[in-house]
């Protein structure tokens, strides 16, 4: 007998190893092998034959081959390495029943092996048997699983992916009434229902995990998480801290505070924090990536550039990369170089839709302007769900290209399409605005309205054309610009439209309420021309250069910003301030 396991131990490590010698003689034994009946052996060669038959067919890719003769094999032979073998091929070739009888002798034979229990109880789960999942979970509690976090949370990984959301809710439920007082088992209950958007039971379970184990970071991890959703940043802050403090070590907690700071908008905290992690484990590409991202949004380009084009070489962060590297290039005012890094994008998704159109506006920068419209063109092919952004997005590259007949006429053909689509109707009636069909603006602003009668932007709009181009109609206009604001008390936009429209009905102090505070909201070249000119007829002068110098500053060209300029050539003595 110990002469038989030692042969079935050499033959075990067959697929591993490999056999280069076996070739035509190995076909030959195969063929032979097969004629063979296992009927017809001894209890003695049996075994042999079925172990020698499976190795063959497994070296031969034969897996379901290899299967069917070592289950036969661990129903005769009661060895654990012979059951834990047939586990793993029925695993290996997706045969959940046979897996599970395998696994259910593995675990019997071996009572103290954590890997048959962990597989064990996936496995009942899977057949539906709760009664034996609670009976392998049990024994990995007694057995005091040093990784049972990572066992419990792989278990509900797969009842998230393959149950439907109530019965894995179900199955969790059932699990941890069966087994109360194991904190690692509500944690991972908590973890699936929070995936699956059950947030109350989500935050009842997390917090028995943490009545049990009250300084568990990883639950506390968990639990900003969910107070974050909730929009509770303070207490979420508050429990990611207590997690770092609880585990300062773990690297996952401080990278979770890192970008939390970030989208707060403590950049500067994300940077001491994501340092920090780095600090710890130098090559962590999460909080590498996250870091190159503050430093972007902190306008240290040459940081983040450098940190970006080390991620390179890192395929699950390339495509980001390479976005984020296009996306600097852009800012610097290199087109050429933006383009190249966006054109290398070809991860699919969001992130590939907002690269395709990055890389149009760079051939747009680059004058260019067949190519780019040529590639929004087929992106409308290529993402018909989002043809009407499309459309819009090329009509605002157009008209920042100073083609706005070209986006007047492009938005046009568009409705043709989609008569009654209240973006593109929006959009065109901006356009039609600045070419002075006044007409047709008002026409495609009173179907928006007639849609949504509390459109603030499209009330804001009418009324704001009609002080600019319908004198005769202020009062309607007036009517409209106090509907808007109704619907948006602080919007700069519609304040600015206010205070332009009593400035046009002779209340210049009541204006400058208005307009003071629009700029003050949204410091824009448009909003400085209204505001700059109510300062200077009110003999605020002084304070009106001042203002107006601002918005020449962002924008010389502004459309506003020129008039002003050349209706009080004092005040820019001879063309500038």
């Amino acid at each position: 007998m110990l002469k038989r396991l030692f042969f079935l131990m050499v033959l075990g490590g067959l697929w591993a190893t490999g056999c280069a010698g076996i070739g035509s003689q190995g076909a030959s034994a195969q063929s032979a092998l097969a004629a063979t009946s296992v009927e017809d052996l001894d209890a003695t060669s049996a075994p042999v034959y079925l172990m020698l038959v499976g190795e063959i067919a497994g070296q031969r890719g034969q897996f379901d081959v290899a299967l069917d003769h070592y289950a036969r094999l661990s129903e005769m032979v009661k060895d654990v390495r012979i059951a834990e073998r047939s586990t793993q091929i029925a695993l290996y070739v997706k045969d959940a029943d046979k897996a599970l009888k395998s696994a259910e002798v593995w675990s019997e034979l071996d009572h103290k092996s954590l890997p048959a229990h962990r597989i064990a109880a996936i496995l009942e789960i899977k057949a539906g048997n709760l009664d034996g999942a609670s009976r392998e979970l049990q024994k990995l509690f007694e057995l005091k699983d040093p990784d049972l976090e990572n066992t419990l949370i792989e278990m509900v990984k797969w009842i998230d992916a393959e149950l439907p959301r109530d019965e894995g809710l179900k199955v969790m439920d059932d699990l941890t009434a069966r087994h109360p007082q194991v904190a690692e088992l509500h944690f991972a209950y908590a973890l699936l229902a929070s995936d699956k958007g059950a947030l109350m039971v989500a935050q009842s379970e997390l917090a028995k995990a943490l009545a049990m184990r009250p300084g568990w970071s990883r639950a506390l991890m968990l639990k900003a998480q969910l107070q974050l959703q909730a929009g509770d940043t303070r207490d979420a802050r508050l429990n990611l801290e207590k997690a770092i403090k609880s585990d300062p070590a773990n690297t996952r907690a401080g990278l979770l505070y890192g970008q939390f700071l970030a989208k707060t908008g403590d950049l500067k905290g994300a940077e001491r924090a994501l340092s920090k992690v780095l600090e710890r484990d130098a090559h962590l590409s999460d909080a590498r990536f996250a870091l190159a991202s503050v430093w972007l949004e902190l306008g240290a380009s040459d940081r983040a550039k450098k940190e970006f084009e080390g991620l390179l070489q890192d395929p699950h962060w390339q495509p980001q990369s390479e976005f984020s590297l296009g996306l600097i290039e852009a800012r610097l005012g290199h087109p050429e170089a933006a383009l190249k890094h966006f054109d290398r994008v070809h991860s699919g998704g969001g992130l590939e839709f907002d690269a395709r159109f990055n890389a149009a506006s760079s051939l747009m920068s680059l004058g260019r302007l067949s190519e780019a419209r040529g590639r929004l063109a087929a992106a409308r092919r290529d993402y018909p769900d989002e043809k009407i952004k499309l459309y819009v997005v090329e009509a605002e590259l157009l008209v920042k290209a100073k083609e706005t007949a070209l986006a007047y006429d492009l938005l046009s053909e568009a409705l043709k399409e989609a008569p009654q689509q209240t973006d593109l109707l929006y959009s065109r009636a901006l356009l039609a605005d600045q070419l002075g069909h006044f007409d047709v603006m008002e026409a495609d602003l009173r179907v928006v309205l007639d849609k949504n009668p509390d459109d603030a932007a499209a009330l804001n709009a009418l009324g704001f054309s009609l002080v600019e181009h319908r004198p005769e109609r202020l009062e309607e206009a007036g009517d409209l610009i106090h509907r808007a604001l109704d619907k948006r008390h602080d919007d700069p936009a519609i304040l600015d439209s206010l205070g332009w429209l009593l400035f046009k009905k002779n209340q210049p102090k009541e204006a400058l309420v208005y307009l003071r505070k629009a700029y003050k909201l949204y410091p824009d070249p448009e909003i400085a021309a209204h505001l700059g000119e109510v300062l200077w007829v009110q003999g605020l002068r002084s304070e009106a250069q001042r203002v107006w110098a601002e918005g020449l500053k962002k924008n010389p060209d502004q459309d506003d910003m020129r008039r002003v300029r050349e209706s009080y050539p004092k005040a820019f003595k001879g063309g500038s301030l």
